[in-house]
Formats: C-alpha cells, structure tokens, sequence
C-alpha cells in the first residue's frame, strides 16, 4: 500500500472522484484505433503557432428560494451565470463575456421576473421553469442555461474561423464540425479496463493514450487522455491528466489530427502546483477567464441583499 497526493486544493475536491456505479457507458468502443497493447503516443515534433479559443463559463446561486402557490411549494433559487471566451493570441485577451441571471422554479410553476436595484442598476432574473421538485432541480437548470450560452459562443468562434482550436471547458455537448475539443478536468468516469489504462501511468507531457469512442449517445465522442504536466514523485498517477473529447463527426482522422494538436499547445498552457488550486488541469487562460467572468457576476451579498429587501417589501405589501 501507497500514499499519494492529489495536487488540487481540498477546497475543489479532487481531480479523479470516479462514480464506481455508473460502469462502461453504453456503446464504449475501445479498439478504434489500436488494437493491441496500448502504449504512450508521442506529439508531433513541430509545435504549430495555433491560436486557440478557450470557452468556459461560471454559475452562481445567489439565493435559494421556496415557490409557492395554493398547490403548495417547490424549491427554487435566484442565481447568475456568465460565459467568456480568453484567446491565446499576443497579447492574450479575453472578449465575447455574456451574463444571465435567472429566476429558476422547481415544480413546473411559473413566474414573473424578479428585478432589484442596486447601485443605481436594475438587475433583472428572468424566470426559468424546471420539473423536478428537489432541491438539485433548479441548480441543474441554471447549470443548463450557462451550459447553453457557452456551446452557442463556441460555435459562434467555430463559424467566424478566427481560431485553429477552440476549447471547452467540459464535455462536449453540441454538434459541430471544426477543431473542437472538451476537457475534462476532474476524472469521475472510468471509460478504461485494467490493463488497457495501465498505459496513463506512462504517458509522458505531451503524450496521449489511443483514442475510443463513445458510441451510442445523442452526441457520439471520440476521447482520448493527455498528460499535461510531469507530476512530482509524491504526486497520483491521475495528477497532470485530462481528458479530452472530440465530435464523432469529425472521423478518427480528425480526432487524431485534433489529439495531435491538443498534445502540441495544451501542455504549455499548464499551471505548477502552487499557482492555481486545480493544477496543472486548470489551464491558464480558462483560470483567468473564470476570474473575469466571477467579478462580472457583481458582489455575491450586495446581490443577495438586494433580493432579501425585494420579497420583504411584497411580504409587507401583501403579496
């Protein structure tokens, strides 16, 4: 028995936290590329000058509600997302940022908008409606409209062709044809069997495991896993890995040329320990884009006070 160190500050949780229910989804195919043993797959030598798009969004719950009516009540919440695109062009910027704010109900109900004002703004959370009655509901549904916002932006890069890889920060959830990419920080799927996955523990910075599918699904995958940094000796086999998803569309050509890419640019992207929570895995422009996007949000409990005060003010009136 061995220790090892999971690099990610505990206040993240971990960068592997593997559902040991869900097993090998449905239409896994694991030989689409190799057959035999697996071994380590080398980058190309020459490291293009892509630019590259880096797609990611954050969500936040300003306050959990209760949405009642004569029928009784469902849970809901008033909470804000905001999505980004951070290039990694000279100089690097960040551009495309689009907030919502939203007014989610559990139950099916509906309602009217809700608006405060604050600091002589008026923030509006237009209502959303979602079916399930428990209190995961309603964060599920703010969860998918920033989901949305983000594949919209990113394929809105895709079709204006101003970058050679565009990155989401996630799986990959919309259809498209292009150089784009998922990645998935936190592993909580095993996709590999044992000896197949023996072949992460050898992969290199820079290197990538063989590429399976993921067949069967409403969005069919190509995948592969991609060493992004050299873990310290006291560091998991996990540590420094990410993996990576491309549209099936695209062909095991195409995912091959996009995993040669990915193994080309990702790594230089990739924070040490110590100067972000979630090293390597967090990349840098999606770090930096994540604080953007989390100060556009505006000030969490100036926000949360200004509700407070609005539903007090129907409480007196009657409402």
């Amino acid at each position: 028995m061995r220790l090892r160190i999971d690099p990610w500050d505990p206040e993240y949780g971990g960068s592997v936290e593997l559902e040991r229910d869900l097993g090998p989804p449905a239409g896994l195919e694991l030989d689409v590329e190799f057959a035999g043993a697996w071994m380590p797959i080398e980058a190309p030598r020459h490291r293009p000058e892509a630019c590259c798009a880096f797609v990611d969004g954050v969500r936040r719950i300003d306050a959990r509600l209760f949405a009642e009516d004569e029928s009784g009540s469902a849970p809901a919440l008033a909470g804000c997302w905001a999505v980004g695109v951070a290039w990694s062009s000279l100089p690097p910027r960040i551009s495309d940022v689009r907030i919502g704010r939203e007014l989610v109900l559990g139950g099916g109900l509906a309602a009217e908008a809700i608006s405060v004002d604050l600091g002589g703004r008026r923030l509006s959370f237009a209502p959303r409606s979602v079916a399930g009655m428990t209190p995961a509901d309603p964060i599920l549904g703010l969860q998918n409209a920033m989901r949305a916002s983000e594949s919209l932006l990113a394929q809105e890069i895709l079709a204006g062709g101003g970058a050679q890889l565009v990155v989401s920060d996630g799986p990959l959830t919309y259809f498209v044809s292009g150089p784009a990419v998922g990645l998935i920080k936190r592993q909580a799927r095993a996709y590999l069997d044992g000896e197949r996955a023996k072949v992460l523990e050898r992969l290199d910075v820079g290197q990538r495991s063989p590429i399976f599918k993921l067949g069967e699904q409403r969005l069919e995958r190509y995948s592969w896993y991609l060493r992004l940094a050299t873990p310290r000796p006291i560091d998991g086999t996990m540590a420094g890995l990410v993996r990576l998803e491309v549209a099936a569309v695209e062909g095991l050509e195409g995912a091959q040329r996009l995993g040669d890419l990915c193994s080309q640019v990702l790594p230089r992207f990739a924070p040490i320990p110590g100067r972000d929570p979630r090293a390597p895995q967090n990349l840098y422009p999606i770090a930096a884009l994540e604080g953007r996007l989390r100060h556009r949000l505006g000030d969490a409990l100036l926000i949360r006070r200004a509700l407070e005060v609005k539903i007090n003010s129907e409480v007196l009136s009657g409402r």
